[in-house]
């Protein structure tokens, strides 16, 4: 799970949340925002455990946009 950052043309700040399977590749998550708040990431991830199951374990990166 990682937070991709971007900017817009028009200076727009641009957040995508990509949830990937690192086994299989799957990428079941790959949700734009312009902003993010803990609560999203929740609701995004419920969403894909509702899909596909819920993974032995989580691995995020070190960045801040984790930290609630």
């Amino acid at each position: 799970m990682d937070v991709v950052h971007d900017r817009l043309a028009l200076g727009s700040k641009l957040r995508i949340l990509t949830i990937v399977d690192t086994h299989s590749r799957l990428c079941p998550a790959a949700d734009p925002r312009f902003t993010y708040r803990s609560e999203d990431v929740v609701r995004t991830s419920e969403q894909v455990c509702a899909q596909i199951g819920h993974p032995k374990t989580i691995r995020v990166d070190d960045g801040s946009e984790f930290i609630a």
